[in-house]
């Protein structure tokens, strides 16, 4: 998993099923419109489904029984991301049912990949947890910013929530970046020539998580504000995104590199 196809799932497995548990957790189930489920089911379901046959392309190179697993985890929890996103029209309990357990899967599905690292499995999982609630909760609050354009008489409390999960996920941020730094250094990385410069990768990664810091005391005061002040929360999401999934890339340059 040390080609550009197998970061890439790792990172939007960590964004699919980050966004799916800070959905759940954010409160605003009964108090946002199906169209918002909508839009960050969509794209849960795309990330999901992207992760899942990047990864299996690349265990196909070296199959594991540990791989094996966490294939079909991933394939599980697109497939009821998918499902979700058809029940939201047809029978919201059901819809609401599903949805939960495609969060619960997309944990399972974290766990299991962490699991085929075989160097400290437990440090890999608690790595990829981390990611997920950093990159969940940055893409959570840039498109609840812009839901606010649908329901502009929704009150700032989710925003406020969402800004909260943001800091809990920079802090979780900055742990994947340390515990990057605790993985073997990649020999003559192939992804670009700047990361076969010794600890460049977790010097970019912790780099970028400081701006993610900085970026999350400005969308705290911002949603507090309410007011016109959520569209500028949501542009400071803008960098944010950006700030986070680079980070995390770099981050996951050591990630399944062998000691």
């Amino acid at each position: 998993m040390t080609s550009p196809l197998g970061i890439m799932s790792v990172i939007l497995l960590e964004a699919a099923a980050g966004s799916a548990v800070v959905l759940w957790a954010g409160g605003v189930h009964g108090k946002v419109r199906r169209g918002f489920f909508v839009l960050i089911g969509v794209t849960i379901a795309l990330f999901a489904l992207g992760a899942w046959r990047l990864a299996a392309a690349e265990f196909a190179t070296r199959p594991t029984a540990a791989a094996d697993r966490a294939i079909l985890a991933m394939g599980v929890f697109a497939g009821l991301a998918v499902l979700w996103q058809v029940l939201l029209w047809v029978h919201q309990a059901a819809a609401r049912a599903v949805g939960l357990a495609a969060a619960l899967s997309g944990v399972v599905a974290l766990v299991l990949l962490g699991l085929t690292r075989a160097d400290r499995p437990a440090l890999a999982v608690l790595e990829l947890l981390l990611g997920a609630v950093f990159l969940g909760a940055t893409n959570y609050g840039l498109l609840l910013g812009h839901w606010y354009l649908v329901e502009r008489k929704l009150t700032n409390e989710p925003m406020v929530r969402g800004a909260w999960w943001y800091v809990a996920g920079v802090v979780a941020g900055a742990g994947t970046a340390f515990l990057s730094s605790q993985n073997a250094a990649p020999e003559g990385s192939g992804l670009s020539l700047y990361f076969s410069v010794p600890g460049f990768s977790v010097l970019l990664a912790g780099g970028l998580v400081a701006v993610c810091a900085l970026i999350s005391g400005f969308v705290v005061k911002l949603a507090k504000e309410g007011g016109r002040s959520i569209q500028a929360a949501t542009g400071m999401f803008y960098l944010a995104v950006i700030m986070a999934f680079s980070a995390e890339m770099a981050a996951k340059v050591r990630f399944f590199t062998a000691p």
